[in-house]
């Protein structure tokens, strides 16, 4: 009893103290993160991203149960329900979408604006902006970039940590950084296909890339959230929701757009060989087997160039879901190129990144 009450009184004091030596530290700077900064929300895109999410509902009721909601996304799925059900208040969940504790639940790696309110715990929001600085001194070692680079719009209200005159959103500095390494992997150039895109960001960065095409294959409550924000940011690209032309004629031709964005059960309808580079992040581990060696045996038929993911590797559990480690998976036809650990702070230190190359046609 008395180690541990020790052991407490040393991460209080280790928090408060990495806080007080991190120049950037500020509340004021969390208190500007979460500003409201709601944008108007365009009724025909609400309807657009509602009509492929109606669609997508109806027709994955006939997929597989490998393609159904399971391990820890049950309930995560089931809160982001709740937050979908009443149709008519689509638009003002969409509008905000960061900020609502069902839509966003389970996309944050920290905590969540009603977490990070002055009345709230100061430990939380201390460890709040510890992690957020930690992970951008972490990205701009690994990148050398300049904050601007993770620039977020404000479609959908995000909150976050203001950096230098920059809002910087939880996750967003991991993402970029997966977004541009996949990218180079295929020499700025390709089709850059994902499993679990949440709400678009890797994507979105990766799109910055001309010669990239980018397909997102997710549950269709986490697509509806990528759906709207993609379409909101980048209104002049060509993306295409499912349900608004065949699907297996779309995903023969993925360079013929910009972005894809389809529910999961659409997976076996990529071609052989039809990416560069697959990319999956803090979402294969927390599914059931069944669904994982599926996931994996697509992406060795579809991915004609390098898988590259970040999964937890311990027997975690939470949500009633014991994660699957990511080293007890293989992949047909890849080799293992490198195993590391991953180094933002999200996970508690369970995640690694892996980097798998095709070696078999």
């Amino acid at each position: 009893m008395i180690s541990k009450l020790v052991r407490k009184a040393r991460t209080v004091t280790d928090t408060f103290h990495d806080f007080y030596r991190e120049p950037l530290a500020s509340f004021q700077a969390l208190e500007k993160g979460l500003e409201d900064r709601r944008q108007p929300v365009s009724p025909e895109l609400v309807s657009r991203v509602l009509s492929a999410y109606e669609a997508a509902k109806r027709d994955q009721r006939s997929a597989g149960a490998e393609y159904q909601a399971n391990g820890e996304w049950t309930t995560l799925i089931e809160a982001k329900l709740r937050a979908f059900r009443d149709q008519g208040s689509m638009g003002e969940v969409l509008g905000s979408f960061f900020r609502h504790e069902d839509a966003f639940i389970g996309l944050s790696d920290y905590a969540t604006p009603p977490y990070l309110k002055s009345r709230r715990n100061l430990m939380i929001r201390t460890l709040f902006v510890n992690s957020m600085l930690h992970d951008y001194r972490v990205w701009t070692d690994l990148t050398g970039k300049k904050i601007e680079a993770v620039r977020t719009p404000w479609a959908g209200n995000p909150f976050g940590y203001f950096i230098d005159g920059t809002l910087a959103v939880p996750a967003t500095f991991r993402h970029h950084y997966i977004a541009e390494k996949a990218v180079a992997l295929m020499n700025s150039k390709g089709v850059l296909a994902e499993i679990g895109g949440g709400w678009g960001d890797v994507g979105f960065f990766a799109l910055r890339f001309p010669g990239v095409h980018y397909v997102d294959i997710d549950l269709p409550e986490i697509l509806l959230l990528a759906s709207y924000w993609l379409c909101s940011i980048l209104p002049d690209r060509k993306i295409v929701l499912y349900g608004e032309q065949d699907s297996k004629t779309v995903l023969a031709n993925i360079e013929e757009y910009d972005a894809i964005l389809f529910p999961n059960f659409c997976l076996p309808l990529m071609p052989k060989d039809s990416a560069d580079v697959f990319v999956n992040t803090h979402s294969l581990s927390e599914m059931r087997p069944e669904t994982i060696q599926e996931y994996l045996g697509q992406i060795a038929r579809t991915c004609r160039g390098y898988f590259l993911h970040e999964n937890s590797d311990r027997p975690y559990h939470t949500l009633g879901h014991t994660e699957i480690p990511a080293s007890s998976s293989s992949m047909e036809g890849f080799r293992l190129l490198s195993k590391a650990m991953s180094p933002w702070k999200a996970g508690g230190g369970r995640y690694r990144e892996f980097l798998y190359e095709r070696t078999a046609a």
